[in-house]
């Protein structure tokens, strides 16, 4: 596999999110005692360190079906494997937090579901201040706001519809800042599937936060990852979700998408991705490009692509 490589002494640093390895928030309701954790968490470190990986992204879902879980098993695990300065694993020097999304709404209609998970995005935050946090990704929408783009109703509802929700979204970020009193710029908002972040992008700049940009939610609307940074301002970036996306013609009518894919297979070419970015001159990107699969076998894929491309 030939690729142009750029200068190894660039600026482009990769991690990992821990969902590639462990599952979706460490499994959720799998097995997550702590005398297996901490096998799986040598096995994840001593991996990462085999190709010299130096970041990691921490999934905090398993907090909303095993509540304490963070402060009881998680961080006290990850913070130990830090502690140990005779481990003959060298550990990731910077973290990052994926705030909890799957059954939450910060930009909710219904004011009392929108409140809780705000509370729940910020119980989770004050689980991780023991950490240096380099960024706190987050969703502002969730599936509902998706599903509106593709309601069957006229224009004018749906454009209402829309408006709500970037309302109570910004509503609930102003909360979380004044809250926690973290600064702006360490939460990165993150693009999701379907409800366009062109909707949500202003409460970028008037909030001061920060982008998570994820290249395979915009890939599934069609688009190649560098139409986001020609479109949006490429600055107000601080993380990436680097994957690839498959895409099979069902039929007719029918194309299927899907992300979360081994970097090496796909259609979204993030070898010329990271190329562009390394050279470009206006644009120099420090932050992590954190790899997003869905499983052990997948991740290994990934880092291989990126090893064989002489990328890490």
């Amino acid at each position: 596999m030939a690729y142009d490589n750029f200068d190894k002494k660039g600026s482009l640093n990769f991690g990992v999110n821990t969902d590639s390895f462990f599952g979706i928030g460490f499994g959720l309701l799998g097995n997550n005692n702590l005398d297996r954790l901490k096998i799986e968490f040598n096995d994840y470190f001593s991996l990462l360190n085999s190709y010299k990986i130096r970041n990691i992204e921490i999934n905090t879902e398993i907090e909303q079906l095993n509540p304490g879980s963070l402060k009881g098993l998680i961080i006290p695990l990850v913070s130990a494997f830090f502690l140990q300065s005779a481990s003959p694993v060298p550990l990731p020097p910077s973290i990052s937090i994926h705030l909890p999304y799957l059954q939450l709404n910060p930009a909710s209609p219904l004011e009392e579901y929108r409140r809780i998970s705000v509370s729940a995005i910020i119980k989770a935050i004050n689980a991780c201040r023991d950490f240096d946090v380099k960024k706190f990704v987050i969703h502002l929408t969730s599936e509902f706001e998706d599903s509106i783009i593709f309601f069957p109703i006229e224009e004018t509802a749906k454009k209402s519809l829309i408006n709500i929700a970037v309302n109570q979204a910004k509503k609930s970020m102003s909360e979380i800042l004044k809250t926690t009193k973290l600064p702006p710029e360490v939460f990165a908002l993150e693009n999701l599937e379907a409800f366009p972040f062109d909707y949500l992008y202003p409460l970028v700049e008037e909030l001061g936060i920060s982008v998570c940009f994820d290249m395979g939610h915009w890939g599934l609307n069609g688009f190649m990852p560098e139409d986001f940074l020609k479109k949006f301002n490429i600055n107000r970036i601080g993380e990436m979700h680097i994957q690839n996306m498959t895409q099979k013609r069902a039929d007719l009518r029918t194309t299927i998408r899907n992300e979360h894919r081994p970097l090496g297979s796909g259609i979204l070419n993030p070898a010329g991705f990271f190329n562009s970015l390394a050279k470009n001159k206006q644009f120099s990107f420090s932050g992590p490009l954190i790899i997003e699969n869905r499983s052990k076998a997948d991740l290994i894929s990934s880092l291989d692509y990126l090893k064989s491309g002489n990328f890490i």
